[in-house]
């Protein structure tokens, strides 16, 4: 059955259409770590955009690890899987 949505591969959670509720509950998920814990801002953009260019990315997800990378990002003292950052 065609659903007219497809897979966008390198896009992000935030980018995805039909995933707003998911989104949601990743962006409060993320507003209620720590702050001591959280990533600075421009750090957190800067780990999403190295994983947008990954091959790895499959609709906000890495394939490498199964995360999803809006959250993973998100925390300090996670690294990438393939230390990209």
């Amino acid at each position: 059955m065609e659903t007219g949505l497809r897979v966008c591969k390198k896009c992000l959670m935030r980018e995805t259409a039909g995933q707003e509720e998911l989104f949601v509950t990743l962006q409060r998920y993320i507003e209620d770590i720590d702050p001591g814990l959280r990533t600075p801002q421009g750090e957190y953009e800067r780990r999403l955009q190295v994983c947008k260019e990954c091959e790895r990315l499959i609709s906000g997800m890495c394939q490498a690890c199964g995360c999803y990378v809006e959250l993973r990002a998100a925390t300090a003292a996670q690294i990438c899987p393939y230390e990209h950052w």
